[in-house]
């Protein structure tokens, strides 16, 4: 990747945050131009057409799947698919492929690692499966662990039993134990959900930061 294709591409990645949509599609349609088999840009573009103000899943599912073709080793184009499936609540086959993410590739980082067993685990519960879902949280989290997955886990328990204080309480401390950009995947989860409001994740101001 030329310097000049990262620099747009990081540009592309800002406005996506700003939700300046257009803006981004813009910029990822001039990188294209210039490096076309360039996997990080059709799952951005992926991403885009996935946000919830957006929300083109014909179109979503073409730019990951295209991103994916680019880079087969990669374990990280999977993850956008299983969790396109995901976002389209078509929680078994976002299961399956959740799942076949921990098999074939073992040793992830411990932040996507975490981020995968959770979906798996909320995956479960949409479908019925609390034991399944129970075990997983068991065999992978700890509140010990530098990730909040332990802390939204038990979160999503609560919402599953519909206790909306329990829940809130355990996102609360999870957010006061890690920054809340590090907890914002995992209430992004509970969106998609619907379990909370699709509103910006603005954490207790007050909560105190994890040392």
């Amino acid at each position: 990747m030329s310097e000049e294709v990262r620099k747009m591409l990081l540009e592309a990645r800002d406005l996506r945050l700003k939700q300046r949509y257009a803006d981004a599609l813009e910029k990822l349609e001039a990188i294209e131009k210039i490096a076309p088999n360039l996997a990080d840009l059709y799952a951005l573009r992926g991403d885009i057409y996935l946000a919830p103000r957006r929300r083109d899943f014909d179109m979503a599912l073409q730019q990951f799947e295209k991103a994916a073709q680019l880079q087969p080793d990669s374990p990280l184009p999977k993850f956008n698919l299983a969790e396109f499936y995901f976002v389209k609540h078509e929680f078994g086959t976002a299961l399956e492929r959740f799942t076949k993410l921990t098999t074939d590739f073992p040793k992830l980082p411990m932040v996507i690692r975490h981020l995968v067993h959770y979906k798996r685990a909320l995956c479960e519960l949409k479908l019925g499966h609390r034991p399944a879902a129970e075990q997983i949280i068991a065999d992978n989290f700890t509140f010990m662990d530098d990730t909040p997955a332990y802390y939204f886990s038990k979160a999503a328990l609560a919402f599953d039993s519909g206790n909306q204080a329990s829940a809130a309480d355990w996102v609360k401390r999870g957010v006061a134990a890690f920054k809340p950009a590090n907890c914002e995947a995992y209430y992004d989860a509970f969106k998609e959900l619907r379990w909370v409001p699709d509103l910006d994740f603005a954490p207790d101001a007050a909560a105190p930061k994890k040392p």
